[in-house]
């Protein structure tokens, strides 16, 4: 969100998982943004997701385009 902090992002809550050899470890934060898909749409183009490998930024639209295309691995 807008107001967070570097720092925020790394808190668990807002972690969406972790990707590696065409999977997707889901982490706390996707379930939270799945909630905000579904009760709060508008929310979204507020939203920044950033990676940690390049802590590029992309969309939610992207992001889930993204790990569309992975093998979703839920432990």
């Amino acid at each position: 969100m807008p107001s967070d902090t570097e720092k925020d992002t790394l808190n668990e809550s807002n972690l969406l998982g972790t990707e590696s050899f065409g999977k997707f470890w889901p982490g706390q934060g996707l379930s939270i943004l799945m909630k905000m898909v579904e009760s709060a749409p508008e929310a979204l183009e507020h939203l920044s997701i950033k990676t940690d490998m390049s802590m590029a930024s992309m969309g939610v639209e992207e992001f889930l385009t993204k790990i569309g295309k992975l093998k979703i691995i839920i432990t």
